[in-house]
């Protein structure tokens, strides 16, 4: 089992779709976690990534591919949740132009 690390404004959903390709798989992720399925992640929390034969790994392996890290929220944070500095940030936020259907055949 693999883990991931929580960036600012990530939701299980999106941790769901960029690790394991499909929002199906949102169960397993939140039982592997001990989570309900609309927990607040905090930054810099991590996760265990179960594997899932729901899983979509050529969805996966677009996003690693551009290293795009699934955020679709604004990275407004609660008040008195402070983030952490960490290693400079190398992942680029997805943006809806950038996926393409066609992609994934």
């Amino acid at each position: 089992m693999k883990t991931t690390l929580i960036s600012a404004g990530q939701s299980l959903l999106d941790v769901c779709l960029q690790e394991l390709g499909t929002l199906d798989a949102l169960f397993d992720l939140a039982d592997a976690n001990g989570l309900s399925c609309t927990a607040v992640l905090r930054p810099g929390q991590v996760l265990q990534v179960p594997d899932s034969v729901l899983s979509r790994p050529e969805v996966v392996n677009y996003f690693a591919a551009r290293s795009y890290r699934i955020n679709v929220a604004d990275a407004v944070l609660p008040a008195g949740i402070v983030v952490p500095p960490d290693e400079p940030d190398t992942m680029q936020d997805f943006l809806p132009s950038d996926f393409k259907k066609a992609d994934f055949k």
